[in-house]
């Protein structure tokens, strides 16, 4: 029996894939949903500034673009490059990604979603979470939108299927 469903969010189409798959076994199985953001400290992930840098809800390419930011926020953190937010700005961004997908989790029928954002190594945050809440299973996006290093040293997703204890089902 699934009851709680972790579902890691980094901004990629693939990530919003995995929500809505999430939502759909949570629904049939009146699961808990967590949705997770991994903060890395100097760094946006290419999804938020896709999502900065797209005011309209479709990308050139037909994939779903996560959300659409709002002038608030592309006036506080849309002229900055990764190095220069801070912690908090990266925080206020999760969070307005978390509370985007949770509004997919919601018009499925999902009862009971928790939005979380820490802060470390993704694919170890992932395992940490995973084991400390104790989800039955992981849903995320096969392919994140990581850099030329997430090539070269693997794929969260890839880490994080090897590692958890639990039933991983990556998405495409």
């Amino acid at each position: 029996m699934i009851k709680k469903i972790l579902v890691p969010v980094d901004g990629s189409a693939h990530s919003v894939k995995a929500v809505e798959l999430a939502s759909d076994l949570a629904s049939k199985y009146d699961a808990e949903i967590i949705l997770l953001h991994v903060l890395l400290r100097g760094h946006m992930p290419d999804g938020l500034k896709r999502a900065l840098e797209v005011e309209v809800g479709q990308r050139k390419d037909g994939a779903k673009n996560l959300v659409n930011m709002p002038q608030e926020i592309m006036a506080r953190v849309g002229s900055k490059k990764d190095a220069q937010l801070s912690i908090d700005e990266l925080n206020f961004l999760g969070k307005y990604v978390l509370g985007s997908v949770a509004r997919i989790c919601q018009d499925k029928g999902v009862r009971k979603v928790e939005e979380r954002v820490e802060e470390g190594n993704p694919a170890n945050v992932v395992i940490k979470v995973a084991e400390d809440a104790g989800v039955d299973m992981i849903v995320m996006g096969n392919r994140g939108l990581s850099d030329l290093q997430g090539l070269l040293v693997g794929s969260v997703s890839n880490k994080v299927s090897h590692l958890a204890k639990c039933t991983c089902v990556t998405v495409r």
